[in-house]
């Protein structure tokens, strides 16, 4: 008796009115994947124990473990817990203090200065938590010198993460034991032993602003490890500009300081300079992708990337708005991220699917896989799915979304 009270102790058991447990799915691309109905579970049990989903199934009392109390969420429907494939945690301290609604180059131009203060350690660790606690189970975050700190935050917060590890600028040469990893970085495999769902991958910030080389080298080193390369691509009119020619706002801010004397325009726009370069193909994640005609959504698909829109950062900074029912006609993997809170108010990735949603009118049944399936696959984790062993977390599937 006391062995089965002991067991029945370990396992914890929810209600809910309904679950959308997206088992057996895998990652959506393209439209008639993403629009495909969602299969909802009524009356659901959801039994968990160290950590861990052991079953998700319709409610009976006899599929409840002797002794084991049940706690009934009342009228709610659960979901897969999110993926939020880009943040920069590392920016907490600047919530607020950049120039929204003026364009990219304004905003950056008031971040720049901010970038030498100090991390806020606190700040980052409210930030995970509020991850956490927004139903995110996995981050794919940009950091450099903070990547140990917000890889422990999110570690602490039982947040999976993803730490893409950020080379920026065009400084040269390279020596061969730099690369991939940038200088920031180095060592933090030693230093990060022992934090559970934490890993790292060398990254490149974008093609304006980080070596060619380097760009192809952390993409081998990534393709080469079965990981996936991260960079930002396409976000703005002013990224455009300077990569075609050499012109703008963005190549006068950046002469000089990131721009190297001497450095010329590759004349071709964000997408096709990336796969000139080589880095499109399966494994590459490109953030925001909103400078984007139809040839780009094609080419993207083609090559098998994945996409992350950020869309409540996009308009903030006012670049335009990504071109979402193309990607999803290409057969683009789309997934969902909120960018930092230089650019954000939150971190809460399901408000950039209500935006979609009330922008756009991007079905749910889209949303909720860019959400979950996708997210996971876009970052290289098996995930997303209320399914026998997973982690022990959900989302609260949004009810104003029932009628949809």
């Amino acid at each position: 008796m006391h062995n089965t009270d002991t067991a029945a102790r370990s396992v914890r058991a929810v209600r809910a009115r309904r679950a959308l447990t997206m088992r057996g799915e895998g990652p959506a691309r393209g439209e008639a994947d993403l629009l495909r109905p969602l299969s909802f579970m009524d009356d659901a049990l959801v039994l968990t124990a160290g950590g861990r989903i052991v079953s998700v199934e319709k409610f009976s009392p006899a599929a409840v473990p002797a002794g084991c109390a049940v706690r009934d969420l009342g009228e709610v429907t659960l979901m897969p817990a999110l993926t939020n494939a880009h943040c920069h945690l590392q920016l907490a301290h600047l919530a607020g203090r950049t120039a929204w609604g003026r364009g990219f180059t304004p905003w950056l131009a008031s971040m720049i200065p901010l970038l030498h203060e100090a991390l806020d350690e606190q700040g980052i660790a409210g930030e995970a938590a509020a991850l956490r606690d927004g139903g995110t189970w996995l981050v794919g975050d940009y950091a450099g010198c903070g990547a140990l700190l917000t890889g422990r935050a999110a570690s602490a917060a039982e947040v999976a993460y993803t730490g893409f590890c950020e080379w920026f600028g065009f400084a040269a040469p390279f020596t061969d034991d730099e690369r991939p990893w940038p200088p920031s970085c180095r060592g933090l495999m030693a230093r990060a032993a022992g934090l559970p769902g934490t890993c790292w991958q060398p990254c490149g910030h974008a093609l304006y602003s980080t070596h060619g080389d380097v760009l192809r080298d952390a993409h081998a080193h990534c393709r080469a490890t079965g990981g996936v390369f991260s960079l930002h691509l396409a976000e703005s009119p002013e990224e455009t500009e300077l990569l075609c020619g050499g012109r703008g706002p963005l190549a006068d801010l950046y002469a000089g300081i990131v721009l190297p004397e001497g450095w010329r325009a590759p004349g071709l726009p964000p997408v096709r300079l990336a796969d000139a370069l080589g880095l499109l193909g399966a494994g590459t994640l490109a953030i925001h992708a909103v400078q984007c005609d139809a040839a780009d959504c094609r080419l993207l698909a083609e090559r098998g990337a994945a996409v992350c829109l950020c869309p409540r950062s996009n308009e903030h900074l006012a670049v335009g708005t990504a071109p979402v029912r193309e990607h999803m006609r290409a057969g683009t993997l789309l997934c969902l991220g909120t960018d930092g809170l230089s650019s954000n108010t939150d971190v809460q990735v399901m408000g950039e699917a209500r935006w979609l949603r009330e922008r756009l009118d991007v079905p749910v049944a889209a949303l909720a896989r860019m959400l979950t399936v996708n997210g996971a696959a876009a970052l290289g984790r098996s995930g997303g799915a209320l399914s026998h062993g997973m982690a022990a977390r959900w989302a609260i599937w949004p009810a104003d979304w029932d009628a949809a």
